[in-house]
């Protein structure tokens, strides 16, 4: 598999591959209005994906409390957020994207949670 580093948008490395891995995933439901939430912030705004688009969890992520989605991407659109201050929006050509939401370990807490911006 062919693997194209797009860029990060806080918490989520986003690259472009050439095909889906052979993996688990099940239909990725979360969403708001007409867009997928792909990651959430503390402060409660979102990443958002929108358009014509399907996306996948991968069901078994390692490591574990891992997130991992693909996006099948049919019409170019945008990974934006929904925050008065927001990152900038990552623009997405048609295609087959892998978001990974990164992990932190909080060793108070002895745990690995995803991080949140």
């Amino acid at each position: 598999m062919k693997r194209e580093a797009i860029g990060n948008q806080g918490e989520i490395r986003i690259d472009r591959i050439d095909v889906m891995p052979n993996f688990k995933t099940k239909p990725f439901t979360e969403m708001i209005k007409d867009a997928y939430i792909i990651s959430h912030s503390e402060s409660g705004h979102h990443h958002l994906l929108n358009g014509s688009v399907d996306v996948l969890e991968r069901t078994e992520a390692v490591p574990q409390g891992a997130r991992i989605l693909y996006a099948i991407v049919k019409e170019p659109t945008r990974l934006f957020q929904d925050a008065a201050t927001p990152h900038a929006p990552i623009e997405l050509d048609a295609g087959i994207y892998e978001f990974r939401i990164k992990r932190e370990f909080d060793p108070f807490a002895q745990q690995a949670r995803r991080v949140a911006d």
